[in-house]
């Protein structure tokens, strides 16, 4: 988020957010540039419920209730049209939700309605389970253990994952772990379960 922002970029959109609290989003655009505008995507009726009330006292910043299987619907809301203008550079985050769109319901197709709509000079923030660094053995148990949830849990392989990058320029150090990714002193988690990048669009 420092990053995006020192960048320049001052409009956020946030999928599969979940509740935005302490230390979410806009707190930590908003240290870098205080007009920072942010729009909380979550399909959960009761993230809306709730991150409206923790987000009432914070300007600039909205709770959209929208699956994001459904990105033409979350592009054209009113609610997201209000605080986000898409003919100027915006961050589109997709952090450690992908895994959870299986290739029926076409998670490129997602980044892509998306990437299509963005002004240049726009940035696209994802991280996603692989299978590519943690054991065969826990991987599967994983799997099997969502088989049966509302959203099963779909490992990648790293070359898949670069794959969603497509039409984007990676930011230095690429597709990487999480941790490696420009890492800060106080770093200590260290997980080969993900791989996370930061692209651009030209």
């Amino acid at each position: 988020m420092r990053y995006l922002a020192t960048a320049g970029i001052d409009q956020f959109i946030d999928l599969g957010a979940g509740l935005p609290v302490q230390g979410n989003v806009h707190e930590i655009a908003r240290q870098v540039s205080p007009s920072a505008r942010v729009v909380y995507v979550d399909n959960d009726p009761i993230v809306l419920a709730y991150g409206r009330s923790l987000l009432a006292d914070s300007p600039n910043t909205a709770v959209l209730t929208a699956d994001m299987r459904e990105p033409d619907k979350i592009i054209a809301s009113p609610d997201l049209r209000a605080l986000i203008d898409l003919s100027r550079p915006t961050a589109v985050l997709l952090v450690a939700v992908l895994h959870f769109i299986t290739d029926a319901e076409n998670p490129a197709g997602i980044v892509e309605a998306f990437r299509d709509v963005l002004a240049p000079g726009s940035y696209l923030v994802l991280s996603h389970l692989t299978t590519d660094g943690p054991p065969a053995a826990a991987v599967a148990r994983t799997a099997e253990v969502y088989a049966s949830a509302t959203s099963p849990m779909v490992f990648r392989t790293r070359d898949q994952i670069a794959q969603f990058f497509g039409g984007f320029t990676l930011a230095r150090p690429g597709l990487v772990r999480p941790w490696q990714w420009r890492p800060e002193p106080t770093d200590t988690i260290h997980t080969r379960w993900l791989y996370a990048g930061v692209g651009e669009t030209s």
